[in-house]
């Protein structure tokens, strides 16, 4: 009987507890759903670039809480003559002084998506951002939800893919291509201790080493290609 009465404190403790968090994380939604344009940091607006060219405008907020900064994007479509809301995110924006906005077609399907920072890593050379496509489906906002976990992102045309860049004790330029709502890893080359080794994902998912190299560089390099390695000029 005691056991019983243990395990049913311990299964009604945890449940209060992810109880209590939900509460706290839809709080926290709620109070930025609420906040008025004086608690707003930054605002963004293009009329013209984002989407459907001239039809679609994209408002961009930085917006501060006593808790936390939060970065809200709203879509609008063009209804004849009036903008009418489409759709909006919200996402967290950790010690964010500038979002440095950026819009470009980032998956090559001729429609503008949109990419700011939403953070900075423990070196200040990783800048962690929020990729944000436009979804030519249902011409809606499509969040890249895993776009935070790869630094310094870009466009890369060459390989019609995503590439990132990583600072460590060396650096690492990753390849990416982006599948449903998330970016996957499919190549890297890492530069370091002379170095410079190049490796990918075989079909199997198990990384291969292809190339491995003398470097002797004037410094560190961001790549362009892994096969054959290529340097961004």
């Amino acid at each position: 009987m005691k056991k019983l009465l243990i395990i049913a404190f311990i299964f009604i403790f945890f449940n209060c507890k992810k109880e209590t968090e939900i509460i706290k994380q839809n709080k926290s939604l709620h109070i930025v759903e609420n906040l008025t344009f004086s608690d707003t940091l930054d605002k963004n607006v293009d009329t013209i670039n984002f989407g459907i060219k001239n039809k679609n405008k994209i408002e961009v907020y930085r917006i501060a809480t006593e808790q936390n900064v939060f970065v809200k994007i709203y879509l609008y479509e063009k209804n004849t003559i009036q903008w009418k809301l489409k759709d909006s995110l919200i996402v967290e924006g950790v010690g964010v002084n500038d979002l440095n906005l950026e819009i470009s077609d980032f998956n090559n399907d001729k429609y503008n998506d949109i990419i700011f920072t939403s953070g900075m890593a423990a070196r200040g050379g990783n800048v962690v951002q929020t990729l944000i496509l436009f979804s030519k489906e249902n011409k809606k906002l499509k969040l890249i939800k895993n776009s935070t976990n790869f630094p310094n992102l870009m466009y890369n045309e060459k390989l019609d893919c995503i590439d990132a860049l990583i600072l460590t004790g060396g650096q690492t330029t990753y390849f990416l291509k982006i599948i449903n709502d998330s970016l996957k890893e499919f190549a890297n080359v890492d530069q370091r201790d002379g170095r410079i080794i190049s490796k990918v994902l075989d079909k199997n998912g198990k990384w291969k080493e292809i190339i491995d190299i003398k470097d002797i560089p004037d410094g560190f390099d961001r790549f362009i290609n892994f096969n054959p390695i290529e340097k961004r000029k």
